[in-house]
């Protein structure tokens, strides 16, 4: 699990409070108690285990650059956290079945990218460059949207290569981390060069994170955990492996114990653990870079820390999977 960066729990509160706030003003009357329950669900933000992982960047993000948290990028951090939980609401709607509740989380989603748009037009008016924020705000969101389709379009295609994958996964995930971190960035008014080393920062950051995620979802231990192996989706370690098992039919999510273990023994895990380490070890390298030009990373380094320490536990079972 991904640990919450320490001391972040009166200022997880205090954001909760602006999502809530961004709904109300923002989102039509006739949704606005459906977007709640929507949103208190497990792994969203108004849940009480819920980390925000995204809005709290974008207030890390916004203290590096202008040394204060103020109302602005509490707003901001709303406004990207109604982008992010629109997309995975869509993303749900992909994965699953056809069901009663799909239209109606599908109009949801639609509201939550409606009230979203608005907070962060609200939050902007106290950037140096209103223009500059949003552009970023609706054209990276919209590149990180192509990652969910080409995410989605593997998935029911079939026969995508480890370079579809890789590419889904830059897109969606690293689209969404570029889309929070770079708004951040130009609410607190950065120049242009730090900002596209924020970009750059959110985007390794978000990799890293959903690589992770793959790793752990491919062939988790528990028994009644499904597993993405078993349903064939195209995720990098997932494919990586298939590449060796042609014959491996998608079916209910639970894996034969023979197949199991030939997993865990293959190259598979450690292939994608690399790769998550890379995209981590280059977020490092451009929090030096921002620390070179004088901004203040703390914040920022706790957040790195806290992601690769929750990561920490993935990524020994995929070293050892080697060795095993």
């Amino acid at each position: 699990m991904i640990q919450p960066t320490p001391g972040s729990d009166v200022q997880l509160e205090r954001f909760r409070e602006h999502v809530r706030e961004a709904v109300d003003v923002h989102a039509h009357a006739t949704v606005r108690k459906q977007l709640v329950e929507l949103l208190c669900r497990p792994g969203y933000a108004l849940h009480r285990d819920g980390l925000c992982r995204a809005g709290l960047l974008v207030l890390d993000v916004y203290e590096a650059v202008t040394g204060t948290r103020t109302t602005a990028p509490l707003l901001a951090g709303a406004a990207v956290e109604l982008q992010m939980e629109a997309a995975y609401v869509f993303d749900e709607v992909a994965d699953s079945d056809q069901n009663e509740r799909r239209g109606e989380d599908l109009a949801l989603a639609i509201a939550l990218l409606t009230a979203g748009a608005a907070a962060a037009a609200e939050s902007a008016r106290s950037s140096p460059d209103p223009s500059t924020a949003l552009n970023h705000f609706f054209t990276s969101y919209g590149e990180a949207c192509a990652g969910q389709f080409l995410d989605g379009m593997l998935q029911r295609r079939g026969g995508a290569s480890l370079e579809d994958a890789r590419q889904a996964t830059c897109l969606k995930a690293g689209g969404l981390g570029k889309f929070a971190a770079g708004f951040g960035a130009r609410v607190a008014g950065a120049d242009e060069e730090a900002a596209a080393l924020f970009d750059r920062l959110g985007h390794s950051v978000f990799t890293f994170a959903q690589l992770i995620d793959d790793l752990r979802d491919a062939c988790p231990r528990g028994q009644h955990q499904a597993s993405d192996l078993a349903q064939r989706k195209a995720t990098l370690p997932v494919i990586f492996f298939s590449r060796e098992v042609d014959s491996l039919e998608a079916g209910s999510g639970m894996l034969p114990a023979t197949t199991r273990c030939r997993y865990e023994s293959s190259g598979a895990p450690l292939y994608a653990a690399i790769l998550a380490q890379a995209y981590m070890n280059r977020a490092l390298e451009d929090l030096s870079l921002l620390a070179q030009r004088g901004y203040e990373v703390g914040g920022l380094f706790q957040f790195l820390e806290g992601l690769d320490s929750g990561a920490e536990g993935t990524l020994s079972v995929a070293r050892r999977s080697l060795v095993a």
